[in-house]
């Protein structure tokens, strides 16, 4: 993942509580990141909503639509900041090692009832 990317995104978890806050480290991650991209992330966080978004199997977790093949490429190379363009989050991927993996859900399959045949009395 990016540096900067990293940069946001726990600067993202301080800002939510899913980290201890730390005014220090805070002051000193908004000082890595360009003021273009902080302007945006600190509107969307006016506003309550997070400014960064995991891309899983293709899908911005953010707003639960299809990322294009070309974002996801160049997530993969590393090589450029992506935004959804759908909702405007900045999109990462997450490192395999975070990806936990889900058990698939089995359903059992219904029984169809007998139909009652009319009788011909």
């Amino acid at each position: 993942m990016n540096g900067i990317m990293q940069n946001l995104l726990t600067l993202q978890r301080l800002d939510f509580g899913e980290q201890p806050q730390n005014p220090s480290e805070a002051a000193a991650l908004r000082g890595a990141i360009p003021q273009a991209m902080l302007q945006q992330y600190d509107r969307r966080r006016a506003r309550g909503k997070k400014g960064v978004a995991a891309v899983r199997n293709r899908v911005c977790t953010g707003c639960r639509m299809q990322v294009p093949i070309a974002v996801v490429a160049t997530l993969m190379r590393g090589s450029g900041i992506e935004v959804c363009g759908n909702c405007g989050l900045y999109l990462f991927l997450p490192d395999p090692a975070q990806i936990e993996v889900v058990k698939p859900v089995v359903v059992a399959k219904a029984v169809p009832k007998s139909r009652k045949r009319k009788s011909t009395d």
